[in-house]
This record gives structure tokens, sequence and C-alpha cells, in this order.
């Protein structure tokens, strides 16, 4: 009877600001939430010791599995548009109790990212005043978290279409500054370097083992957010054209952005990934320093950019995912209420705001920033978010298997999803062992995903599963 009710693709309507933004917006919420400052230069290190100067290579072969998981999400959105992102696809494509699982479990990704970023940020422009100008401002991490995490309520409560401008505006400049950047390593390369070279995209040049295997499934990683413009489906125009266009367009336009920036910071490195591994301060904040001068402070402005977009797409993500399972019955009714005004998800936006509060200050506490930085968005973000990337890949073969099989295509439906999650279960697999903290990410996401069953199993035993009947329901049908 569920099971039938969810396949018959239900009609609702949404008490959300319908039409409200476009494609840009909508491709600017995936790309903001990719984060181009974060991904370009807080993970440079770490991808180049892995990797060596070929690291924009296998940002490159990163890019084109993003694709193939981009396709998944295109073709599911293109037909159940909805607030619900892969809670919607993943109940109607499979059924409603690995939908819940599914949106369960992304609770541990988007909705989680503010407060540690924040945290972090704020940590970095500390220890920079620290180092330039011997200011000691060791609270300003957490005041950082005490002044996102409002801001970025107040741009959600009062309307998408603020959010949006504010993401496109810090965005742009955000893309503008790294870029730049980029270029001013490709024109001033050290001396006695050899300047430009094709050299980060030959194969003779990866290193010996598996470390640059490693770095491919790590960019796939460091893309994650290009899914973030699916979930304001009912907010969107033209939601079955826009919705999956904006998801293939945030990967391509920031899959190249990337390649491109890594190459220019490699190349502003002379090449050498030695002296970028072991850099004392992060590669971008110490070719600044080198090519700009003073003016490396415009770093610091485009990382500001970057941690007040990306926080406002996460929580963008987050309640509108909470709005869709409340008004579905499957969380608390509470988290449906909508403003009378502005249409945006109140309740769900104030729960949005105590995580960030909650999770930025005790990661900041218990484990320091930067180490709660890279625990959270480094290792429990990604093992979560894979879950929910593995269930859709399943779900659209499944889906077009049985309800679009004249749609049914080998590449698009069994390929593409077969290869991504190989590459998902590999990155899971190389993820252990793990030192202290970061062993605590496994045992968390573990256990998160064990009282997510727990729950499903309180409403079936209290008979409270009428929710599962509009799990599926959609904006649009065809």
């Amino acid at each position: 009877m569920v099971t039938e009710g969810v396949r018959e693709g239900r009609v609702l309507e949404t008490d959300l600001q319908r039409d409200a933004i476009g494609l840009v917006g909508a491709t600017m919420q995936a790309i903001t939430h990719i984060a181009p400052a974060i991904a370009g230069f807080f993970f440079t290190g770490f991808i180049v010791s892995l990797a060596g100067i070929t690291a924009p290579l296998a940002y490159f072969v990163g890019f084109l599995l993003v694709l193939m998981l981009g396709s998944t999400l295109a073709q599911l959105s293109k037909h159940m548009p909805s607030a619900g992102s892969y809670y919607t696809y993943v109940s109607r494509a499979l059924h409603p109790r690995f939908g819940f699982l599914t949106s369960w479990m992304y609770i541990l990704y988007s909705p989680l990212v503010g407060g540690p970023l924040s945290g972090f940020f704020g940590f970095i422009v500390q220890n920079e005043l620290k180092s330039n100008w011997n200011i000691d401002v060791p609270w300003l991490w957490w005041v950082s978290v005490l002044i996102f995490a409002p801001l970025t309520a107040y741009l959600q409560w009062e309307g998408i279409k603020l959010s949006t401008r504010f993401m496109v505006i810090t965005g742009g400049l955000e893309m503008i500054i790294v870029m730049a950047l980029a270029i001013t390593g490709f024109l001033i390369p050290p001396a006695g370097s050899s300047g430009i070279s094709l050299d980060v995209f030959n194969p003779a040049f990866i290193p010996a083992g598996e470390g640059f295997a490693l770095a491919v499934v790590f960019t796939v990683q460091g893309l994650t957010g290009w899914e973030a413009s699916a979930p304001l489906a009912e907010e969107t125009k033209d939601p079955r054209r826009n919705v999956p266009l904006s998801v293939i367009l945030s990967i391509v336009l920031i899959g190249s952005f990337l390649v491109i920036v890594f190459w220019g910071v490699i190349t502003g490195f002379g090449n050498d990934a030695d002296a970028i591994t072991l850099s004392e301060n992060l590669p971008a904040l110490a070719l600044a320093h080198r090519v700009w001068g003073a003016g490396w402070i415009i770093i610091l402005f485009a990382f500001l950019n970057s941690v007040a977009a990306v926080s406002i797409a996460c929580a963008n993500v987050g309640t509108r995912m909470w709005y869709g399972m409340a008004r579905s019955g499957s969380f608390p009714k509470q988290l449906a209420k909508v403003h009378p005004i502005h249409k945006t998800p109140t309740n769900a936006i104030l729960v949005q705001m105590a995580l960030n509060l909650v999770a930025g200050l005790y990661v900041g506490f218990v484990f320091q920033p930067d180490t709660g930085f890279f625990l959270v968005t480094g290792l429990m973000l990604v093992l979560a978010v894979s879950v929910a990337y593995i269930l859709a890949n399943v779900g659209v073969f499944r889906y077009y298997w049985t309800e679009r099989r004249g749609e049914f295509n080998w590449i698009l439906h069994l390929v593409f999803p077969v290869v991504s999650t190989l590459v998902l279960l590999y990155a899971i697999y190389k993820s252990f062992p793990l030192s202290t903290p970061f062993d605590l990410a496994p045992i968390v996401d573990g256990s998160w995903f064990v009282i997510g069953i727990l729950l499903l199993l309180y409403l079936r035993a209290r008979g409270n599963e009428d929710w599962m009947l509009k799990a599926g329901e959609s904006i649009a049908e065809a």
C-alpha cells in the first residue's frame, strides 16, 4: 500500500516562495556550497602531498567522476523537483525508509558545516594577526561562530531572494580573488623556476604508489556541494529544467576553475611540490605574501566571502530538507512552519542556527578550531554524504528501470552510478585506519546511522507510518 502510494508520484503544493530564483541563483547556490576559496586553498598542501605536481590532473579526473554523480542527481531532479531533495528521490526510487535514512545522514553533511567553518576562519585570522602584527586575539575563533550563525539565520529568514543575492555577490567576489591569485602565480613564478609547465598534466610525473589515486578520491570529496541547488527546487523557476542544469553547470564551472587554480598555485611555487607541502602557512597565503606583498590580506577577504556564502548555502540545504521531511510527517511538524510574508521555514532556520552555534563552539573548544574543522568537514561530512550519493545511485537505476523504462540509458543510469559508487566505496575504505581524534568520525557516523534505524523502528512500533505515503511527493510530474 505504502509503496504503491509513493510510486503514484503524487503532486504537492508548496508554501515556499515559488519562482523566487532563476538559473543563476540556483547555480550560485551550488557553487558557493562547494566553496571555491576553501576547496582551492585549504586543502592544497594535502592534495599536493599525494599527487605531487600532478594535483591539477588529479582534480581533472575527480571532476569527471563528480560529473557522473551529478548526472544521477540531474536525472532524478528533472522528474521529482522537491525541497526534500535526496529524501524525496530515494523515497520514491527505493523506499521511504531509505529516503529517511538518507536525509538523516545528511544532517551530518550540509547542516553541520557552518559552525566549524566559521570557527576555523576566525582561527586563521587570529593566527595571521599574531604572525604579521603581533596582535594576540585567541578569542576571535569563537566570536566568529557567534557572529556568523545569527547572520546566516537573519539572511535566510528575510527570504530566499535576499540570501541568494548575497551568495551571488560574495561568491562572485570570492571566485575573482581566487582566480586573480592563480593568474598571478602564472605571471610571477619564483626566480629560477621553469614557469608555466604542462608537466602537471603529464601522467609520467605521477608519484609512485597509490597517492595519486587517493588524491583523485579526495578531490571528489572536495567538490561536494554541487547538489545544493536541488533543495531549492520549489523556489526555483522552471525547476525541472533549471535544477538539473544548475547541477551540471556548477560542476563544469567549479571543476574547471579548481584545475586552473591548483595549476596556478603550483606554478607560483616554481612547480616544487615539496615547497608547497612544507609551507608553514597555507600555500595560498604564502604565495600571496610573495606576489602581492601587503595585498595578501585580500585572500582573507576571499575567505570571509567564502565562509559567509557557504554558510548560507549549507543552511539553505538543511532547512529545506527538514521542511520537506516535516511536511511529509517524518520529522516534527513544527519544522514545516513557513513565515507568512517571507515564505521561509522559520523554525527550521532557528534549529539550523542553534546547530551552527553548538557544533562550532563544541568542536572548537574540545578539539581546537583547526582540528575540529577537518574532523567535521573532512571526514564526518564525507562519510555521511557518501551514503546519500550511493543510495541515489541505486535509486536512479531502479527508478528508470521500473518507472521510466522508455527513458532508460545504460550509460547514465547504470555505468555512471556503478563507477562513481565504486569510487565512493574505495574512499570510505581508504579512510581507515585514522589517527586520533579523526578516528571518531566513523564512530559518530555509524552511531548516527544506528539512531536513524532505531527512530524508524520507533515510528513503526507506534503505527506512525502515514508519512511514507507523502515521502515521494514532488511539485511536478510528467
